[in-house]
């Protein structure tokens, strides 16, 4: 008995390994026509591709920078920033300079959330992660449109201070309304909790400890960093934030984030109206379809251009893309839908 015991044992290690072995088959070759297409063919939009690296299963499978993107270059990541605000969030509440997120915002600027406005002084460090705060803001719009408060603030020179300033429309914490001002004061309250500039408690807490030593943080004119979309990083290095986070909050064997972080942050808060994905801590979740009849998870920080970071645990993959797509389709989120994850089934 002891014996056929360990046989079945050992075959079912053998088919194991053989399945892996033939999920990566069926991923090299989606990898390898997706690769064709963004190399040679002339339409814009893969023209526009300027990196694709994938993870899967404890190593790089595949890592390319295309039409005179280098490995060494930094991006732009846009909103991808505001998913990064977050880790740096629970890295305060762990710490100690922040008690939870529960804390009301009007703990760090009183003068703005004062009791005199019954809704604003109900925010909480909660409703801003899941962008629900309550404001009247509206960035879904032409960039050059008045009314688009996303550049209003931006072209403001003071950026938090116009993000603190917005009226309130919502009770917080009931409608989801996309802010770019919402990671703007997330980041005031991270920096008025520890004492730091943001870019110093990020190169401490976060870029020190994954290896990550160049970035460049777009800043107003009082010198505060855009946490709503103003970060520039290789590439390579964002790889390295989505391992991290594949890896609940660990790197190289250490503890970077804690986890019970990063699970407050991957629960769906909010539907949105954002392709039917759900919104955690400045984080998207999607259950995506795998088959007709089967689908898996999907973390990802996304930014505008079609900067995407796709996190799969099921299949331990990571996915990253970056391009500037900011006016022709994103390739990197077709390819995931249309090519890997079909490759999975």
């Amino acid at each position: 008995m002891k014996r056929a015991l360990t046989l079945l044992v050992l075959l079912c290690a053998v088919s194991v390994t053989y399945g892996q072995q033939h999920d990566f088959s069926k991923l090299n070759s989606v990898i390898s026509r997706s690769d064709e297409l963004i190399s040679n063919d002339t339409n814009a939009y893969f023209r526009n591709v300027d990196s694709w690296i994938m993870y899967y299963q404890g190593e790089i499978k595949f890592e390319k920078y295309y039409h005179g993107f280098t490995k060494d270059s930094l991006h732009h990541i846009q909103s991808q920033t505001k998913s990064i605000v977050s880790l740096l969030t629970g890295i305060a509440i762990d710490q100690g300079s922040i008690p939870n997120e529960d804390q009301l915002v009007s703990t760090w600027f009183p003068e703005k959330f004062s009791q005199s406005d019954t809704l604003k002084s109900k925010v909480k460090l909660r409703d801003l992660l899941t962008m629900s705060g309550g404001f009247l803001w509206e960035e879904m719009l032409p960039f050059d449109d008045q009314k688009n408060d996303n550049a209003n603030m931006y072209r403001s020179g003071h950026w938090l201070r116009y993000a603190l300033s917005r009226p309130m429309l919502h009770e917080p914490f009931t409608v989801f309304k996309y802010n770019s001002g919402s990671p703007m004061i997330v980041a005031g309250i991270v920096e008025k909790a520890t004492g730091m500039p943001l870019e110093k408690f990020a190169e401490r807490n976060l870029f020190n400890k994954l290896g990550i030593e160049r970035f460049r943080w777009q800043k107003d004119s009082t010198g505060f960093c855009h946490a709503g979309g103003g970060l520039h990083l290789k590439p390579s290095d964002m790889i390295k934030i989505g391992i991290m986070v594949l890896n609940n909050g660990m790197y190289n064997g250490k503890r970077i984030i804690p986890e019970a972080w990063l699970e407050k942050s991957f629960k769906p808060y909010f539907k949105t109206e954002f392709g039917g994905k759900s919104y955690g801590f400045f984080w998207w979740v999607k259950d995506f379809a795998i088959t007709k009849d089967r689908t898996t998870k999907v973390i990802s920080a996304e930014g505008a251009g079609g900067q995407s970071l796709f996190i799969i645990p099921e299949f331990s993959m990571v996915i990253s893309f970056t391009e500037h797509n900011y006016t022709t389709p994103q390739v990197g989120l077709w390819i995931l839908k249309d090519y890997i994850l079909p490759a999975l089934k």
